[in-house]
């Protein structure tokens, strides 16, 4: 078994260098691309912060994910749904985090999604070097179930 990873192991400037979704059918997708920005910190006094978004948030990129998202969306739906700024281009939430089973768990008291705000965040968490993996426990996405993963690089 492994040993249970200590408050102290996670504090610090962690930068993100990669966003996907695993599928059932093992399948991995990028949904923001291959060029992510972000930052998660881990406080000594148990508190975390995350923000990230895809690097370039660029109107072309944005308006072809949302006509795929919503086909039925005319140009102009589409460029305004772009414009208002689709939660899923941004994720930011902070609070104060413990370690369980193996898991860390963000409980948010603050989030760009307001119904995240008072639920725990749980991720299964693994360390390799100065990289940090999170994954999400299984998600039903509407088409199957997938597996959100974020890797981490600490910040010296």
């Amino acid at each position: 078994m492994l040993e249970q990873a200590r408050p102290e192991d996670f504090a610090g400037t962690w930068r993100l260098l990669e966003y996907s979704f695993h599928h059932e059918d093992g399948t991995a997708e990028y949904p923001w691309g291959d060029q992510v920005i972000g930052y998660l910190l881990y406080s000594p006094q148990g508190f975390m912060s995350a923000n990230l978004s895809p690097a370039h948030r660029n109107w072309r990129f944005r308006r072809a994910r949302l006509k795929a998202e919503v086909p039925d969306a005319d140009a102009a739906g589409v460029l305004r749904l772009a414009r208002r700024g689709v939660p899923r281009d941004y994720i930011a939430y902070s609070g104060r985090f413990e370690l369980k089973n193996g898991n860390i768990i963000h409980h948010v008291e603050v989030s760009l999604f307001p119904h995240w705000v008072g639920l725990p965040q749980v991720r299964h968490y693994e360390f390799s070097g100065n990289r940090l993996t999170l994954r999400t426990p299984t998600i039903n996405s509407g088409r199957d179930r997938v597996v959100a993963q974020l890797l981490w690089e600490r910040v010296s």
